[in-house]
């Protein structure tokens, strides 16, 4: 952590954390808040220079956001059931009520993770995704196997929350480097299962 902490400048006490559980809740973080935990959390929010939001991930989404015209910031963890709940709207509606923060001003990403071709799903799943998108956007988000299983696309679910959000095309970046395709130097769940580390994402204010 303290190497960590040196290379993106700033200290290991202002690392600030969720204790994950695939909900939407997101958090603001207050100046006295720097350094916790944050239980039943899965994205944070502030506008405190130094604080460093810190959110980890095995194969679930990053999703980074930047106001810099506000000088805020969010970071979410999304796997499936944030995906579909729609965790990053709710980051974004929450920098909108907090800071004031403006859709189009916002500087949007997706990280690392799982990719279509490596993400198989149940029926059950795709089905609350038919609730959640448009039947227009079904297939680009997934298609059905032989094997009566599903192939998702959390990237580009993410990419049309952004885009419902608000958020214009111009100011996302979308990964094209999956944790399962390069799990010999990132972690996977699908991979390694439990016998594994988390890989995590930092975002500060300076």
């Amino acid at each position: 952590r303290e190497l960590i902490a040196q290379a993106i400048g700033v200290e290991v006490a202002d690392f600030t954390y969720t204790q994950q559980t695939h909900t939407t809740n997101v958090k603001r973080v207050y100046a006295r808040e720097r350094g916790q935990s944050f239980p039943e959390t899965d994205g944070m929010i502030t506008d405190v220079p130094g604080i460093c939001l810190v959110t980890s991930y095995a194969d679930c989404v990053p999703l980074y956001f930047v106001d810099p015209v506000k000088k805020a910031i969010g970071l979410s963890h999304s796997g499936w059931r944030g995906t579909v709940g729609k965790i990053g709207k709710n980051t974004i509606q929450l920098m909108q009520e907090n800071f004031g923060s403006k859709p189009g001003d916002l500087l949007a990403a997706v990280g690392p993770s799982v990719c279509m071709d490596c993400y198989e799903v149940s029926g059950d799943v795709i089905d609350q995704f038919k609730e959640a998108f448009e039947k227009k956007y079904w297939e680009d988000l997934f298609y059905k196997k032989e094997n009566g299983k599903y192939q998702l696309n959390l990237w580009k679910a993410n990419e049309l929350i952004f885009l419902e959000s608000g958020i214009l095309p111009e100011h996302m970046a979308i990964t094209n480097v999956c944790t399962h395709c390069n799990s010999k130097i990132l972690y996977s769940h699908r991979t390694m299962g439990n016998n594994r580390g988390n890989l995590c994402a930092f975002l500060a204010l300076k």
